[in-house]
This record gives C-alpha cells, sequence and structure tokens, in this order.
C-alpha cells in the first residue's frame, strides 16, 4: 500500500483558493498542481 502524501499548509492554501477563486473543479485544480 502507497503511503499518503504530506503537503504544506501553503500547497494546500493554494489548492483551495483555486476551487473556491478561480472557479477550478477539484480535478483541474489537482493537474495544475500535479498532482493528479
Amino acid at each position: 500500500m502507497k503511503s499518503r502524501e504530506h503537503y504544506s499548509q501553503e500547497f494546500r492554501a493554494e489548492a483551495v483558493r483555486l476551487v473556491l477563486e478561480q472557479g477550478l473543479s477539484q480535478a483541474e485544480a489537482a493537474t495544475r498542481l500535479g498532482i493528479a
């Protein structure tokens, strides 16, 4: 089983900003952040 990735608070905040402020879907935000 693969261990879970740990992301910084800044990285998580950027992901939330992409979804809430720019209106991206979670999948689009993940792709832009290079995690999908």
